[in-house]
């Protein structure tokens, strides 16, 4: 019969490994920056420019629309996508997805999207639009 043999750390022993060497800690902290950088960095690049919709079916982008400003008329297009033909409207107020095919129909009760970075998803129709460049602040108000 064979006997489990587990090691023994002690809970003195386990801490030390916890804490690390100065060398983890600059690591450790020059890693954090890096990736704040990095967030501010996309974040820049997503917001840079005229504010359009880009639409996609699948990974292929089929149109880049440019964002219509109060006054500007409203337009209204088709994209086929894996179930059926889905009704875009670009206004004022964004782009939203009017009607689509997809049993959910969570795309349509979305609404309109117009922050930089903003998406509509049809996910059994294969669509999805991206908001780039800039445009209205994402805050509706700040308060103190």
């Amino acid at each position: 019969m064979v006997d489990s043999v587990k090691p023994h750390i002690s809970h003195k022993s386990f801490l030390t490994l916890l804490k690390g060497t100065l060398a983890d800690r600059i690591l450790l902290a020059v890693s954090l920056a890096a990736i704040a950088a990095a967030w501010f960095v996309v974040q820049a690049v997503v917001a840079s420019g005229p504010a359009v919709a880009e639409v996609y079916h699948g990974k292929v982008l089929l149109a880049t629309y440019p964002l219509p400003l109060a006054g500007e008329p409203a337009k209204s297009f088709k994209i086929e996508g894996e179930l059926g033909s889905a009704e875009i409207l670009l206004d004022a107020d964004g782009v939203r997805m009017l009607s689509s095919p997809c049993s959910a129909q969570r795309c349509v009760y979305s609404g309109a999207h117009r922050h930089a970075g903003d998406m509509i998803a049809c996910v059994p129709n294969r669509i999805l639009i991206t908001i780039r460049g800039s445009a209205k602040s994402r805050f509706d108000a700040i308060v103190e």
